[in-house]
């Protein structure tokens, strides 16, 4: 019996963290995927380590020399741009440079997307970056932690 709970609440807390996401369209790109393939590295952290950031999700694929999955996601980011209530873009010609998105919040924390595609300049490293954060952090306060580098882009 206490094995049975224990599998419920799991589940629970797994379904809770998703619908975190669910809205986004980004979030069929954390489905676990991208850990079994060369070019790419996942990161999720959550809990106690993310206090002192004022987060509790923290979430971020960089993927390398792939322009296939880097379209796809640029997609993706787009969509999801159409329901953020703050955001920052960059563009180099018709493609998204860079992105910075925040969401209404959902059971108490702001939600946020960062995106980076270096592969548009020539001068920088063929790679994309996508982070997927909430918390009650601000915006303000993110773009504080990312110029100081405490919240790095490369992960």
């Amino acid at each position: 019996m206490k094995k049975v709970f224990t599998i419920i609440i799991l589940m629970l807390a797994f379904v809770v963290e998703a619908q975190s996401q669910t809205s986004l369209q980004i979030a069929e790109l954390f489905n676990g995927s991208y850990k079994r393939k060369d070019n790419a590295i996942e990161v999720v952290v959550k809990g106690n380590q993310l206090e002192r950031y004022k987060l509790e999700v923290f979430r971020s694929l960089t993927i390398k020399n792939d322009p296939k999955d880097f379209e796809r996601i640029e997609k993706l980011v787009e969509q999801d741009e159409k329901h953020a209530i703050s955001k920052e873009t960059g563009h180099i010609g018709e493609r998204l440079y860079y992105a910075f998105y925040c969401f209404s919040p959902q059971k108490g924390r702001f939600r946020y997307i960062f995106y980076r595609n270096s592969s548009l300049r020539k001068t920088e490293s063929n790679e994309l970056t996508l982070i997927y954060m909430e918390g009650n952090v601000t915006m303000d306060e993110l773009k504080v932690m990312f110029a100081s580098n405490l919240i790095r882009l490369r992960t």
